[in-house]
């Protein structure tokens, strides 16, 4: 028995032996385990400094390439503004001046289609009218040309049709046109084809005549100027920029990169297509004598927060809806801007797209309402009763008419600027649609507008006399006589 305990005891002995040999082992690899450590972490090192000096190395090589396209970029844009310098210099030969008119928005057309008339019937200018597609926020790419298009065929306007394709077609055709002049429906390059923008049409002299009779607010100010609505890349590189009165020149002369020198005052085209529009209403079949209460409401695009932020239509639309449908002695028209429609497909919209489909469908079924939409709105608010707006242009155009204007005012809008704070002393602000209910009862029902009088004094002095596109027309004449007399006189010299 003891001779078994004893070689239990040498086993365990032996094994812990064993085990101290291995530590020991282990203890005297282990400096040059870390030698080979340290060996590897220099080497490590010295590929992680080689890779810092070559991405040093292709920064700055990458830096040295952007500046030389920035350098080039701006030399051929400063190559482009003498091509085009040179063009519009070498044009005016004709007896008669060519003018394009490129219309992206139908319900702005009322803007331009009196200077256009005025040029057909002249003998010294050539007027061109061309359809052509835009894009506002939430469009799937460039649509819109097809309705202009019919717009234009239904107002019996010889035109060109400009859908766009490749890059390059539109400008492709316009240049093929040789025009002297290019009067373009707004100052937005964002709304229009990439090849329409300011720069690319510098070959031609441009002009404006706003889509709106004019601007009230005080817009938001981007990187380039504190004022889009009188300065924008457009207006800078305008040739001329027709504008409804001396205070819209004013603050072109205060706000404007060029001090204004290139606006001219002539009253509006629109106010006076307004004023002459012969009324006739879309629903309903009643003859005057006997008919319901006519309403249109007018509803802004901006009901997305950062820009103007005067649209209503997200918390008012199932209000209105409920007083339409409450309402068989009333007949209401919807009038949504063209910018409110795709709006619900762009990622800041606070209505879904199926939200507004299905309240536009809810809407049409009723049997006294209606929706216009790309159209001569002109003979509508002529028939019509009352205006409930959120603004912004139905502010000032509504009271050409002399009518009640209703104006649902939402809380935190962009402020009003001189030309607005006059505009809304003829409107009547109302807190909500319940409010709107009580006011327009009251007018339907036959009690006269108070603001009538006032109303009418506002229109004289934003808009004075008519025939705005003869006065357009003679301002472009003005300006054509003195640049071909400065061409003779280079000739000359």
């Amino acid at each position: 028995m003891a001779t078994v305990n004893v070689g239990r005891r040498a086993r365990r002995l032996r094994e812990r032996v064993g085990r101290t040999r291995v530590r020991i082992h282990r203890a005297l690899e282990l400096p040059a385990q870390v030698e080979a450590l340290d060996r590897h972490l220099t080497a490590i090192g010295s590929v992680v400094r080689a890779a810092h000096e070559d991405v040093d190395d292709l920064r700055s090589r990458l830096d040295a390439v952007a500046a030389t396209v920035d350098a080039t970029r701006a030399r051929t844009a400063e190559l482009q503004d003498s091509v085009h310098l040179v063009a519009r210099r070498t044009a005016l030969r004709r007896s008669r001046t060519r003018v394009l008119f490129l219309v992206h928005v139908l319900g702005s057309w009322s803007s331009c289609r009196a200077v256009v008339d005025a040029m057909a019937a002249s003998a010294d200018f050539d007027p061109i009218v061309a359809s052509i597609p835009h894009r506002f926020r939430g469009s799937a790419g460039l649509v819109g040309e097809e309705d202009v298009h019919r717009g234009l065929l239904e107002e019996g306007v010889a035109h060109l049709r400009f859908t766009g394709g490749d890059d390059g077609d539109i400008l492709q055709l316009i240049k093929a046109i040789e025009p002297d002049v290019i009067f373009r429906q707004s100052q937005w390059d964002a709304d229009l084809p990439d090849e329409l923008a300011t720069e690319r049409l510098g070959f031609a002299r441009t002009c404006l005549v706003p889509y709106e009779t004019m601007n009230i607010v005080e817009n938001v100010p981007d990187a380039r100027t504190r004022n889009t609505a009188v300065d924008s890349a457009y207006h800078r590189a305008a040739w001329l920029v027709f504008c409804a009165n001396e205070a819209v020149l004013e603050t072109a002369v205060r706000d404007g990169a060029r001090n204004g020198g290139q606006f001219r005052v002539v009253g509006h085209p629109k106010a006076d297509h307004l004023r002459s529009a012969v009324p006739r209403w879309p629903v309903g079949s009643a003859p005057d004598d006997d008919r319901p209460g006519r309403v249109v409401w007018s509803a802004h695009h901006t009901i997305a927060q950062g820009w103007t932020d005067f649209g209503l239509f997200h918390l008012v639309a199932d209000e209105m809806l409920a007083w339409a449908r409450e309402s068989d002695d009333t007949e209401f028209v919807f009038m949504p801007h063209p910018a409110l429609l795709p709006l619900p497909d762009s990622d800041v919209s606070p209505i879904s797209r199926a939200q507004f489909d299905r309240w536009m469908r809810t809407w049409r079924e009723l049997p006294n309402t209606a929706v216009l939409t790309e159209a001569d709105y002109g003979p509508t608010l002529a028939a019509s009763d009352l205006m409930v707006t959120d603004g912004l242009s139905m502010l000032v155009e509504y009271q050409l008419f002399e009518k009640p204007v209703l104006f649902l005012e939402r809380e935190g809008h962009r402020p009003f600027n001189a030309v607005g704070e006059q505009v809304v002393a003829g409107v009547h602000p109302v807190a909500g649609v319940d409010e709107v209910r009580r006011l327009a009862e009251k007018f339907l029902g036959g009690e006269p507008d108070p603001l009538r009088s006032r109303q009418r004094d506002i229109v004289q002095r934003l808009f004075g006399e008519g025939d705005s596109a003869a006065r357009i027309l003679d301002a472009l004449r003005r300006e054509l006589a003195r640049e071909r007399g400065e061409v003779e006189e280079r000739s000359r010299t």
